[in-house]
């Protein structure tokens, strides 16, 4: 009986695998390079174990949300455990989250080189094994169907936007393109200890008024987008072990952002992790979890700009970033009375490139980290150690080169015919803090700072100090006021490409729920990025400019019912280039998306 459900659940999980394979297309890096990154991935598998056992002792699905009056949002109906991401802060965050039609300029250096999260100044909200959040389309909640023992949760956005400056530039270019997505959440219990799984959110986005401006759409104007950390996973237990064998994928827009200030250079990505990890329970002390995972990242069209006169170029392959990555991590932890954690976590990184404009490299990282509460309301999660690099080398950089390509955005008509000329190895320390706090029912405040070294596109690896923070608080009944702020400075390790960036911003953001029905969202953000060309990349990139960006929103959500909401947003950004009038640009956008929940 045991063989038959093992052989069912395999090719479920492979029927499911291919429909994946078919229907996704992108990267992934960051894991295996940034050690906070991977620690969060070992935190998320700890979590979902443990969960896990707590849906298999009550027989019931996990992860299922609820509806909090008081605040307007959704919330887990398990509560949030030690030192996880804080949703709350999210609505602040959202005006200044990257994305391809988003005027932000608030790009962290430290994941420029990660496909798998939009790289913006705050720690992803959610975790590996979920689709990350977005604000457009706005998915909120879930509601659960059984279909026989399969229990499914779909959500469905339909939104239109009408964007007055989709290439971001003082000759502004509009355009109303249209959203569809399409979230799922679904589980089959196959046995007690065994369940298969998959959580994704998929669909199209469709540029109606001038399709080739669309990134990797091209003629067509459709652009697909299966959101990061789509996951189809089958959990097993085998006795004290926990395996999670998982297929993670996406489909998304990325740009090569070496930061120029023209966000034009876009591509679409295609990313394809495949894994096993185990968590064994060794005692009730001690525990140690492994993860191997093999990664794909391909380009699915040539990276491309905008000239002066929005004429649309091409700037070179793409290709240029495709990349396999392999990575065997592991921690190992001592938990001696359940409240505090310490550990030993590290592994070793291996990175292919398709082309030679990137170096291949070996990444090794070793350290310890410690996980314990402070008081009764504060939790505080501290890893420190050493990442060493070694990479190949490719070539001074400039050979098959040609400078003085398209003033102003910084893009050059054979840009990937060059390589990057870096040949530094790093060996080098590396520490992250966070530190979160309850102060009481209204008021909660998360701190993340650390110095690490990852993966860059234009460079070997890129090394940043950061620091970020955020306040959640509900001052009235039925509002919920959010204060976030951010600093990072980093140095690309050199090459023709490198460059220095400093950079610092703020948002704040308040909502209320006006009546049963009805709520307002009204927010701002400031930002100030000061990038600096490094070396040789004076040559090619004619100096740095500094500039700041001012953005505001505006946000309604309507219920119309317990299952669908009706949403209005509102975005304005406002950047100005210091010494280059002809660069400083504005955009409108304007959404409006229909939500319904089954």
């Amino acid at each position: 009986m045991s063989s038959n459900i093992a052989l069912r659940s395999a090719s479920l999980f492979c029927v499911l695998a291919l429909f994946q394979g078919i229907f996704s297309t992108q990267s992934h890096a960051q894991y295996g390079a940034s050690p906070s990154q991977t620690g969060m991935f070992f935190d998320d598998l700890r979590a979902r174990q443990t969960s896990e056992r707590a849906a298999a002792n009550a027989a019931t699905r996990d992860g299922d949300v609820a509806y909090d009056f008081d605040s307007g949002v959704y919330r887990d109906a398990q509560g949030s455990g030690m030192g996880q991401r804080n949703q709350d802060l999210e609505l602040a965050r959202d005006i200044s989250r990257p994305s391809v039609r988003s005027g932000s300029s608030a790009y962290a250096a430290r994941s420029v080189g990660d496909y798998t999260n939009y790289s913006g100044q705050y720690t992803t909200p959610t975790g590996f094994f979920a689709p990350t959040y977005t604000s457009d389309p706005f998915l909120s909640g879930k509601r659960n169907l059984k279909v026989g023992p399969v229990n499914v949760g779909f959500g469905f956005f339909q939104g239109v936007e009408y964007n007055d400056n989709i290439t971001r530039s003082a000759d502004a270019t509009s355009d109303i393109i249209t959203t569809s997505m399409l979230s799922i959440n679904a589980n089959y219990r196959v046995s007690q200890n065994n369940t298969l799984s998959i959580s994704t959110a998929v669909g199209f986005d469709r540029y109606w008024e001038h399709p080739e401006l669309s990134p990797y759409g091209g003629s067509s104007g459709f652009v697909l987008n299966v959101l990061p950390g789509s996951t189809i996973a089958f959990d097993i237990k085998a006795g004290p072990v926990y395996f999670t064998l998982y297929n993670r994928f996406s489909v998304r827009p990325a740009a090569q952002n070496n930061f120029a200030l023209s966000q034009n250079q876009t591509f679409g990505v295609f990313q394809n992790d495949s894994g096993l990890a185990a968590n064994w329970r060794i005692n009730s002390d001690w525990t140690l979890a492994l993860n191997y995972m093999h990664s794909i990242a391909n380009a699915l069209s040539n990276l491309s700009g905008t000239t002066a006169n929005n004429t649309v170029v091409n700037a070179g392959r793409a290709t240029a970033f495709n990349r396999t990555t392999d990575s065997l991590q592991g921690s190992l932890t001592f938990s001696p009375n359940g409240t505090w954690t310490a550990g030993l976590e590290g592994g070793v990184t291996s990175v292919n490139y398709e082309t030679q404009f990137n170096n291949d490299g070996n990444l090794f990282n070793l350290g310890l980290f410690v996980v314990m509460p402070l008081g009764k309301t504060t939790y505080l999660r501290a890893a420190a150690g050493s990442q060493i690099y070694s990479f190949g080398q490719n070539g001074e950089g400039t050979e098959g080169f040609v400078a003085g390509g398209i003033t102003g955005n910084a893009v050059f008509t054979n840009l990937l015919n060059a390589r990057t000329g870096d040949k530094a190895d790093l060996n080098d320390f590396y520490y992250s803090v966070t530190l979160s706090n309850t102060l009481n029912s209204r008021v909660s405040q998360a701190l993340t700072l650390g110095h690490e070294s990852s993966l860059n596109l234009t460079s070997n690896y890129i090394t940043s100090d950061y620091i970020n923070y955020g306040l959640s608080l509900v001052a009235w009944k039925g509002s919920k006021i959010s204060l976030s702020g951010y600093f990072e400075n980093a140095q690309a390790s050199g090459g023709i490409f490198a460059q220095d960036i400093m950079q610092h911003g703020f948002d704040f953001y308040v909502a209320h729920r006006i009546n049963s029905k009805l709520q307002l969202g009204t927010g701002y953000h400031y930002g100030y990025s000061d990038p600096k060309a490094a070396g040789s990349a004076n040559l090619v990139q004619g100096g740095s400019q500094n500039f700041t960006q001012h953005a505001f929103n505006i946000d309604l959500t309507y219920i119309l019912s317990a299952k669908s909401t009706l949403n209005f947003g509102f975005r304005h950004f406002v950047t100005d280039v210091t010494g280059a009038g002809d660069q400083n640009f504005d955009q409108n956008r304007l959404v409006l998306g229909y939500n319904y929940n089954f």
